[in-house]
């Protein structure tokens, strides 16, 4: 979405602060408002003001409106006759974007790269706490969208390739949101895989991957989160646009997935007033297919029906009831607590960053490299996203300072890189070169292709020629091609860093913070070695993008044909090491409802404290559908003491195990023998056992 700025296997968490702070108030109603009576539901408290309302409030509730009285990118326009609250809306995937300044978080990619629900949650608290301050009721964001296609513009906004790490992430983000009293907004439903063409392009998607791989991270994020919010896409999902999908919003949303909150559009992504009857609740600005005028000809000729208009309604004014904005202004602004946020965004790169090689250990530096060449611009900048999720920072900082204060007694140059040959030569005689590069991902267009832009990979490779004490470390959205690789000693991914991004990463490269990061997107080895790389799959022939892969997205696709990937999905260094042992399944077998009850071992084989993110694959039989070589079912971090072993347990909800049954419009887990790895990635899974599923 590009906003404008309007300056006037987890659980389902139980009630939050705000319910349980609203729940302790007095219950006692206005005489003339029976829906000010707190001891009632918040669905029963809906049902009254509904009696109340006149049809024209209720349709003016289902359209976005000017005149916020604090800077936002969305509104929803008060009724004070009725004393119904305006709301607030911010963009804000990674951090609150609404005219204002405000923590420069990392890219949200990072919270899967983290592999850690407690990082995606304090993200989301970070977030949400900010949001509040700045006046704000509710959030555009987490992003959740699956990252198909590696150039997709948007892909730092998401979080990964692989449905399940996309979706429980994303239920922890949007918890940490709402437990601050402010409404999260998942998005943007569904199938939105790529900025080519994204106003128009249809996703033609078969029943089984639509539920399996698209529909599963919202799913899974309803689940675990309950979003008060979910915003439709601009495409089309099989030729019908998503704000328009009765499917999509009604039977997969609403019946499957269990969402009882209410649909905003993008923005402008309604195509006429019986929207409504497909599911979306509120039309933003910049469309004008939901007013009173344009509601009156559908109304008249039963297109639309007032029981329609009447429920989108109340589905709104149910989720204001919980969130507690009848009892109070949620417009109303403190400062930001700007160290609180720094110190978040620092934590999360120091838990997501991931360090893809390091030949001879030549990470962490020393105190004993006393010359330093820095190069590249983005070691002199604060590198973020483009499009509606980019941030006016609160501050920021550059790793290139970050790295002179780390080692003050080092001589640090640093040269840009425009010119490589004076790069190159800069770095000659230094003890160690830090080459910095990045991308340039952003709303509204997708990447032209892997392979970093302008001079850089030239850049790396010359500067790798002249010092093989040569280090590059990556702030990117997504993959990135590395035709370097042999030549340099190491590599670390740190994203879109972010506000503390050149601290965090001085404390990373020096081993103040050992890496833990795992990749949650597959990084190819080629342009073309990618699931969708036929121009019909991508970016589409005729208006239309075939998702012929099917079921076969990401590392699925490379497991299935045997290609090789640059780094697979998963993978993730340390400065220590560690082995897994002693697999133990609880039950060897069960039905089709059982979650799968597994133990076992992670050691740290080095010397140096560390965390590693453990991860469970399934492999289903190959009876009834054609299945994936294996996909992810659980994954766990656990920090170690160097020569310290803890015993892991995970269970596997009886959902990683299902397909969608297209004959039954249901998840079934079938019957047979079922592989069960356990690794570090998922091309290293030293572990395995068997798992018999019987009816």
């Amino acid at each position: 979405m590009t906003a404008l700025v309007f300056c006037a296997a987890l659980t389902v968490p139980g009630p939050l602060p705000y319910s349980q702070a609203s729940a302790a108030a007095s219950s006692s109603a206005e005489p003339d408002r029976p829906w000010t009576d707190r001891s009632l539901t918040p669905e029963e408290r809906a049902d009254l003001l509904l009696d109340a309302m006149t049809r024209r409030e209720k349709v003016r509730m289902l359209h976005g409106s000017l005149g916020s009285p604090v800077p936002s990118t969305g509104y929803i326009a008060p009724i004070r006759r009725l004393g119904v609250p305006g709301v607030t809306m911010t963009d804000g995937p990674a951090g609150v974007r609404n005219g204002q300044k405000a923590t420069a978080l990392p890219a949200p990619v990072s919270q899967a790269a983290s592999f850690d629900t407690d990082v995606a949650r304090e993200y989301g608290e970070t977030l949400g706490r900010e949001a509040r301050a700045r006046g704000q009721m509710q959030v555009f964001g987490p992003g959740t969208n699956i990252q198909r296609v590696p150039v997709n513009g948007r892909n730092f906004e998401y979080f990964s390739e692989d449905p399940y790490l996309s979706g429980t992430i994303a239920g922890a983000d949007t918890r940490g949101i709402q437990s601050q009293g402010v409404i999260a907004t998942v998005k943007h439903y569904m199938a939105n895989n790529q900025e080519t063409d994204r106003m128009t392009v249809s996703a033609e998607i078969d029943e089984r991957t639509l539920h399996e791989i698209y529909g599963t991270p919202f799913d899974l994020a309803v689940r675990e989160g309950s979003p008060g919010s979910v915003m439709c896409s601009y495409n089309r999902v099989n030729s019908v646009y998503a704000c328009s999908n009765s499917h999509a919003l009604r039977t997969m949303l609403r019946s499957r997935f269990g969402f009882d909150g209410y649909v905003v559009s993008d923005y402008p992504s309604t195509h006429g007033s019986c929207d409504l009857a497909a599911g979306l609740n509120v039309e933003l600005p910049l469309s004008f297919h939901v007013s009173g005028l344009s509601v009156r000809s559908p109304l008249r000729c039963g297109e639309l029906t007032q029981d329609v208009v009447d429920q989108r309604v109340r589905e709104i004014l149910v989720v204001l009831f919980r969130f507690g904005f009848f009892e109070r202004d949620g417009t109303a602004t403190s400062p930001i607590d700007k160290a609180a946020g720094n110190a978040a965004a620092q934590r999360v790169v120091e838990k997501s960053a991931v360090l893809l090689k390091n030949e001879d250990d030549a990470l962490p530096l020393t105190d004993s490299a006393s010359r330093i060449a820095v190069v590249g611009s983005a070691a002199d900048d604060s590198v973020q996203g483009g499009g509606s999720s980019q941030v006016d920072p609160l501050s920021e900082d550059t790793t290139l300072d970050a790295v002179k204060k780390r080692a003050p007694l080092a001589h640090v140059t640093h040269d840009d890189g425009r010119n490589v040959r004076a790069a190159a030569d800069s770095a000659k005689s230094a003890d160690v070169a830090l080459v910095f590069a990045h991308d340039q991902e952003g709303e509204g267009g997708d990447r032209s292709g892997l392979s970093l832009p302008s001079n850089q990979d030239e850049l790396i490779s010359k500067v790798a020629a002249a010092n093989p004490e040569t280090v590059v470390v990556l702030q990117t959205g997504g993959p990135v091609l590395m035709p370097w690789l042999p030549r340099v000693k190491s590599v670390l991914e740190t994203w879109y860093p972010g506000a503390r991004g050149g601290a965090a990463t001085a404390r990373l490269l020096w081993g103040d913070v050992n890496p833990s990061g795992k990749l949650p997107q597959t990084f190819p080895a080629g342009e073309k070695e990618v699931p969708a790389h036929t121009k019909a799959q991508y970016p589409g022939v005729g208006g239309t993008a075939y998702y012929t892969e099917g079921v076969d997205v990401g590392y699925r696709w490379y497991d299935k044909t045997g290609t090789e990937p640059l780094f697979p999905f998963g993978h993730g260094l340390s400065y220590s090491s560690f082995t897994y042992s002693d697999l133990r399944m609880e039950k060897g077998s069960g039905g089709p409802r059982d979650p799968v009850s597994l133990s076992f071992t992670v050691t740290n084989t080095g010397k140096r404290a560390g965390s590693e993110a453990a991860q469970v694959y399934v492999s289903k039989p190959d009876t009834e559908a054609d299945s994936p070589p294996r996909e992810l079912a659980g994954y766990r971090k656990v920090s170690l003491k160097g020569g310290e072993s803890k015993q892991m347990r995970l269970s596997v909800d009886p959902r990683q195990l299902s397909y969608w049954d297209t004959s039954s419009d249901a998840f079934r887990v079938r019957e047979g023998e079922y592989g069960i790895g356990v690794g570090p990635s998922s091309r290293a899974l030293p572990l395995s056992a068997s798992y018999q599923v019987e009816e």
